[in-house]
């Protein structure tokens, strides 16, 4: 049996470029293999590392984004909320009729449902994260043993 021929990182970054990209226009690996011209192994090994990378990709989000994200997100329903207790309590303004207030009320009601989700399942949703994070570094342990 002959050694594989090395691969440079390019070649290997251009080809897994390449299967990603085959990948979003539904092909399956086996059909990816042949267009590219290299075995299916090959192909598996690719998807597993971009799986993998879409893992740290996603792991990285949750921990560093996430919360910025979620504090922006719920900064931005405060002010939303401001305005529109601000445009429901304007008094002698014509160009505010009853039914301007009405959508005020309706688009605070929305704002209040959504900041109590965001409350409520955000943190929680982060929290089940990191348990999950401590118990594949458990069972990676066991498995080493």
């Amino acid at each position: 049996m002959s050694k594989p021929v090395p691969h440079n990182k390019r070649k290997i970054k251009e080809r897994r470029e390449d299967v990603l990209v085959l990948l979003t226009k539904g092909m399956k690996g086996y059909e990816i293999a042949k267009e590219l011209g290299v075995d299916a192994s090959t192909v598996s090994r690719d998807i597993q590392y971009l799986i993998s990378q879409s893992h740290n990709y996603l792991n990285s989000l949750a921990k560093e984004a996430l919360p910025f994200m979620y504090q922006t997100s719920i900064e931005g329903i405060r002010n939303v909320l401001k305005e529109c207790w601000n445009i429901y309590t304007v008094e002698n303004n014509k160009e505010m009729t009853w039914f301007h207030k009405i959508a005020a009320l309706k688009l605070a009601k929305e704002c209040n449902e959504t900041l109590f989700k965001l409350t409520a399942e955000g943190p929680s949703g982060m929290y089940v994260k990191i348990l999950e994070e401590r118990l594949a570094k458990i069972e990676a342990r066991e498995i080493t043993r």
